[in-house]
């Protein structure tokens, strides 16, 4: 029996899927606006108005 070569079968792993790695990865984000982005549209809704008003394109009682 000490002659006899034993065969050893090592199962191969199955490739990773390449499709599933960044669905794991991936992390939910806020939703909505941050507060800069509130901030950055209001500045540009009062300078926006502010150029109206100044152009006489809108009275100054429709000023939101």
């Amino acid at each position: 029996m000490a002659d006899q070569k034993i065969t050893l079968v090592i199962p191969r792993s199955k490739p990773r899927n390449p499709l599933l790695v960044p669905v794991l990865t991936r992390r939910a984000g806020p939703h909505g606006s941050t507060r800069k982005a509130i901030r950055q549209k209001m500045r540009q809704r009062t300078q926006q108005s502010l150029a109206e008003l100044l152009n006489g394109d809108k009275a100054e009682f429709e000023i939101d």
